[in-house]
This record gives structure tokens, C-alpha cells and sequence, in this order.
């Protein structure tokens, strides 16, 4: 009986064969000869929502005991990225894939699909493309009570001693809270003050016992920077007087200095005023530039600026040619990108009124007149960069005195490609210099000149009206200012180097907006990442605008060096989406950034480039 079945088995599976194999190779052909056409969305459509329906009209042709299933894929039409695709069951003459997670607004994408039968393709469609809606316009910040408290005498940065200058902060420590540096130079010599920060708005004077405080004959300006690109702060400080040379400490990584002064940095007959430590050439070491603009000479023999190239292992050689070299000393100096073009340049006020130019053009300077770039005020001393207008580039302030001798500010805005117009002047106060921050977390950057009891508020746009009084009763002769959250708390606070009086620290009371304070660590290792651009966006929103532009920066105006850590006020934003451009071309984008926290954007990390201090996961592409 056995045999009898099995040949009847056979020959019903033949049977099947012969009628399903007509049916199986018209189901081939069918998938072979046409592609499903796009219905919808229409090609170019500019979407009312993110989460679209995308829809075909099925491949034509007739299947027999078949269902077709449909591919779709969505990519990002400017980066090639894939970033949506699914498989769906056929319709009835149409097909529908509904993205279920949103895209990115106002950012274009292309789609397209085919049908697939038993794990076979067929042609894909055209391709047809559609723009996400543009963002809703976010809510006005609610105004937040911004108020500032004298804490000079509190913190214990006010000793008696006189003769405050340049002012720096920077965690050389390695704590996570800035460290305080303030040069002194008012009876020669003169030991310089490091106050290491306790945490809580205080600090201890430790110059001499962590091996920092240069003894030598006074100074003016100094840096932090990290010059052996070994994760820490190393101190480049500027020697006033004649003699002796200028000179670099370096930092063991906890915040205890050496003396690592190389042979190259002579004794100078120079007295060296504002120091900026920058990667003039792009290979991802820092240079040190320092000017000598004191008596205004117009004489680059008498007072010559000096300019060094890292040779790595803290050796640097001597520039002696060249227009950094020849041009006329300068007194105060930032070095910044003002023309766009990835390079770092120098800009430097001299003691004669005169601001020096030096644009950089792979490593070689040019100096170029400001009238060229549409300068037509004079500087003596401060010069800072900053994008007051959030339009990606960096606008200008500088400061000078009038035909009264009188201190006053001139801001100019930076039209896109590196020539300035005036906005306006600043006038009645008494520092040396200006400086933009945050104050009041409303995701633009305000101005307060060192020593004015007048703080400026930016409406966002670049325009400034007289904000709260800065208490400022008993300061004499202030210098430079430069800005930190000393405290942790998200705002930005102040330091001021007095000469003829106590120096001088205030605390910023405002609270209720987000904030986000960036820590940057260079592809080579180097923190701080010096040159490095940061744009903050609404995250999900990178297409849509910016929340603010930051430029790392190793020093600006006259003699002032705010936190390398970078701070963005976030108004009522609480997750954004963070770029940083470093200064070699790498670029990290992390995303699903939480407000009120500090991370870290390490540019050797490929893949986990956004941790926070202390642990934060944040989603990178």
C-alpha cells in the first residue's frame, strides 16, 4: 500500500508544479518590468508636517497567489543620509508608507520605492522629493531678574596688594571650576596671583606654592593654554620689563607648574603687553604671539612684537621676518577669525591709537589697513571679537579715547565677509576694554566694559540699551575684564584687574532661563581647542537658525581671557543640538543635548563626541 500512496504523492506535487509555474514566472516578470510610481507627496512640495504619508500606484501587471510588499526609503537630500525606510503590505492600487518618527525641519529629502516578491527586488521608482515645514517661531523669553553682587572681598581674590592688569581664567586644576590668574605690575618685582577656585565662589591664593606666581619684573598679559597638548592648562606669561624673557610654566595636571621657559624666548629689552597663544598654521599645536604697543612708537625696532612656532615638546622657534614680525607693536591682542576663511588672525590696538590687521592666509600674515575692511575708528587698548546678531561671524569692538582723553567704545558689524560698518559708540566709562557674555541667559550676548557701573543688554539683534548697575564703588584704574561661571550655577560672572585698587570680582544673580557650558577638546588632544567654532540649534532643528555662535579663543581685548569653556544661554530651549567646527576641518554634531549641564565635545571621539561632567548620554551623528 505504501508504494501506490507514494506515487499518487508524486503525482499531485507534479501537478501542482505545472499550474503554479506559470503563475510564479508571470509574478517574476511582473516584478521585473515595473517599478510602483510616486503619487505623493509631489515632487518639491513644501510639507505642512514632518511625519508624512508617502504613497505609490502599485507596479502594474497580474500576480497570481502572490501579495506583493513594498520598499520605501526617505534620505537627507544635502547629506545622502539615509534616514527613513520601511517595508509595507501592498494596497489597493496604492501603496502608503507613514513615517512614524518626525524629521528635521526645513531640510529637503528624497524618497523612493519598489515592490519585492519572496525576497526578490524589483526596479526601484523615480525619485521624488519634498521640504519639511520650517520651525514655529519659539516663545519669547520671559524676562528673568539679572542683578550682580560685589563678592571681591568674600571670594578672598582682594588682597591688599595693587597693581592688578590682565586678568585670566581657565581650570588648570583640573577641578571642573575655573581657576583665577591676575598679573600685577605696579612695584617691580612683583609676584602675579593664581587663585585656585574652591567651588563656591571662593578662592586661595596659591601662586607661589603651585610654582605660577613669575617673580620677574611685573607683567601685563598671559594665557591659558594648552601647549603640549597633554589635556591641561599650561600658562604662557608675559614679562613687562626689561631683562628678561617671556616665559611658560607648564601644568603637571593638577594644577603645580614648572618653569619650562625654552631657550628661543631671549631676553627682551621689549615690554611685552597682550599675549595671545593660537594654531597660526593649522597643525594643530599652538603658536604664541606677544606685542609690545606700550610707548606707541610706530617703531617695530624699538618695540618689537614677537611671534613663535610650536616645534612641539614646549621648543618654539623665533619668527623674525614676515608681517607679524615688521608691523608696529600692539598693546592689547585677540586672535580670531574675522574674514571667515578657517584661519586665525591677529588684530592688535597700539599705544598710539593705530589697530594693527594681520590677516592669515595659511600661515602667512598680511597686514591690511582698516580702512580696507571698513575701520575708521582708532584703538589704544581693547579690541574683542564676538557675533553680537547671531549670523555666524564675528563682529567687532574696540576701544580708544576721544579728543577729551576720554575712554570710548566702537562696535562694528561684521557684514559676512570680513569689512565692518559702525553701529555705534560707548562712552563714560574707564576700563581698558569691553567684553560680550550671556548675562542674562536670554541666548544673546551683552557688554560690559571693565570698570563701568553700566551693564548693556543685546535685544538679540545686535542693538544695546543700559541694563542693571554693576557695583563697581572703590575701584580705581581697572584694566581688562574677563567672564566664568565661577560658581557652577549657569551664568556668567566677572573678573576685573584693577591697578590702584583691590582687584575686583562680581557675581551674576540670575536665575530661571537654561543655560549650556561647553568644554572642547581639540582632534589632537589639545583642551580648549583654540580656533574651534560652536553653534548651538533647537535640537531637531539645525536647518531652522541658531541659538548662538561661540569662537574659542585664547585672549581678548586688553589683557583679558575668559573661560575656554564656552557658555550659551538657552532661554526656555531645553535640549539643542551641538557643532563644533575645530580649526583641522573635523566637525561633531551631538544631539538630544539637555539644558543646565556642561558637557564635553571631544573631537578625537568619532562616535561619542558629547559627554557631560559629570555622565551624560548624548546621540551623535
Amino acid at each position: 500500500m505504501a508504494e501506490p500512496r507514494r506515487q499518487y504523492a508524486r503525482l499531485v506535487a507534479s501537478h501542482l508544479v505545472a499550474l503554479l509555474l506559470p503563475a510564479v514566472l508571470a509574478n517574476a516578470q511582473t516584478l521585473k518590468s515595473s517599478a510602483p510610481v510616486p503619487t505623493g507627496p509631489a515632487s518639491g512640495e513644501v510639507l505642512t508636517t514632518r511625519t508624512p504619508l508617502l504613497t505609490v500606484q502599485n507596479a502594474q501587471g497580474t500576480y497570481v497567489f502572490a501579495q506583493f510588499v513594498y520598499r520605501f526609503e526617505v534620505y537627507d537630500a544635502a547629506r545622502g543620509t539615509l534616514e527613513a525606510s520601511g517595508v509595507v503590505g501592498q494596497g489597493d492600487g496604492v501603496t502608503g508608507f507613514q513615517l512614524s518618527s518626525p524629521l528635521d525641519y526645513a531640510v529637503t529629502y528624497w524618497w523612493r520605492a519598489r515592490a519585492q516578491l519572496d525576497g526578490a527586488d524589483g526596479p526601484w521608482s523615480a525619485t521624488f522629493s519634498f521640504v519639511t515645514p520650517d520651525p514655529p517661531p519659539p516663545p519669547p523669553p520671559p524676562t528673568s531678574p539679572l542683578s550682580f553682587t560685589d563678592i571681591s572681598v568674600a571670594s578672598g581674590i582682594a588682597p591688599s596688594v595693587l597693581g592688578g592688569h590682565g586678568v585670566m581664567f581657565g581650570d588648570a586644576t583640573g577641578t571642573g571650576s575655573p581657576d583665577l590668574y591676575i598679573t600685577m605690575n605696579f612695584g617691580d618685582p612683583q609676584a602675579d596671583l593664581f587663585f585656585v577656585n574652591l567651588g563656591d565662589a571662593t578662592f586661595n591664593e596659591l601662586g607661589a606654592a603651585r610654582g605660577i606666581a613669575d617673580f620677574d619684573v611685573g607683567s601685563h598679559g598671559a594665557a591659558f593654554a594648552d601647549l603640549d597638548n597633554d589635556g591641561d592648562f599650561d600658562m604662557v606669561n608675559g614679562t613687562t620689563g626689561a631683562g628678561a624673557p617671556n616665559d611658560i610654566f607648564q601644568n603637571n595636571g593638577q594644577g603645580f607648574f614648572t618653569d619650562a621657559t625654552p631657550a628661543s624666548m631671549a631676553a627682551r629689552a621689549e615690554a611685552t603687553r597682550g599675549i595671545v597663544t593660537f594654531d597660526m598654521d593649522r597643525d594643530g599645536d599652538l603658536d604664541i604671539f606677544a606685542v609690545s604697543g606700550f610707548q606707541g612708537s610706530n617703531d617695530p625696532a624699538g618695540e618689537r612684537n614677537e611671534l613663535y612656532r610650536n616645534t612641539g615638546n614646549l621648543e618654539f622657534t623665533a619668527i623674525t621676518s614676515g608681517a607679524a614680525y615688521d608691523a608696529e607693536a600692539g598693546q592689547g591682542v585677540t586672535d580670531t577669525d574675522y574674514d571667515g576663511d578657517g584661519d586665525i588672525d591677529l588684530i592688535a590696538p597700539n599705544g598710539s591709537g593705530r589697530l594693527i590687521v594681520l590677516r592669515n592666509d595659511a600661515g602667512v600674515f598680511t597686514q591690511v589697513t582698516p580702512s580696507e575692511i571698513g575701520i575708521d575708528r582708532d584703538a589704544d587698548s581693547g579690541i574683542t571679537m564676538a557675533d553680537i546678531d547671531t549670523d555666524g561671524d564675528q563682529d567687532m569692538l574696540i576701544v580708544g579715547v576721544d579728543a577729551s582723553d576720554d575712554r570710548v567704545g566702537y562696535l562694528f558689524r561684521n557684514t559676512g565677509n570680513g569689512t565692518f560698518t559702525r553701529l555705534r559708540e560707548f562712552a563714560d566709562f574707564e576700563g581698558f576694554m569691553g567684553g560680550f557674555a550671556d548675562l542674562d541667559n536670554d541666548q544673546d550676548l551683552d557688554l560690559v566694559f571693565a570698570g563701568d557701573d553700566v551693564s548693556y543688554l543685546n535685544d538679540g539683534t545686535g542693538v544695546f540699551t543700559a541694563g542693571p548697575t554693576i557695583p563697581t564703588a572703590g575701584i580705581d584704574d581697572p584694566r581688562a575684564i574677563a567672564f566664568a561661571d565661577i560658581d557652577g550655577d549657569g551664568d556668567l560672572d566677572f573678573a576685573i584687574g584693577a591697578k590702584r585698587s583691590s582687584n575686583w570680582l562680581v557675581r551674576n544673580n540670575v536665575s530661571g532661563l537654561n543655560w549650556l557650558n561647553v568644554v572642547l577638546i581639540s582632534p589632537q588632544g589639545q583642551v580648549g581647542a583654540f580656533g574651534t567654532k560652536v553653534a548651538i540649534h533647537p535640537d531637531g532643528m539645525v536647518g531652522a537658525g541658531m541659538i548662538g555662535m561661540r569662537e574659542s579663543r585664547s585672549n581678548n581685548g586688553y589683557l583679558g581671557q575668559d573661560d575656554p569653556t564656552l557658555h550659551f544661554g538657552l532661554g526656555q530651549i531645553d535640549a539643542v543640538t551641538v557643532i563644533a567646527t575645530f580649526l583641522d576641518g573635523t566637525i561633531r554634531t551631538v544631539t538630544g543635548v539637555t539644558a543646565n549641564q556642561t558637557i564635553i565635545v571631544d573631537g578625537r571621539t568619532a562616535n561619542a563626541t558629547g559627554l557631560s561632567r559629570p555622565g551624560h548620554a548624548a546621540r551623535t551623528r
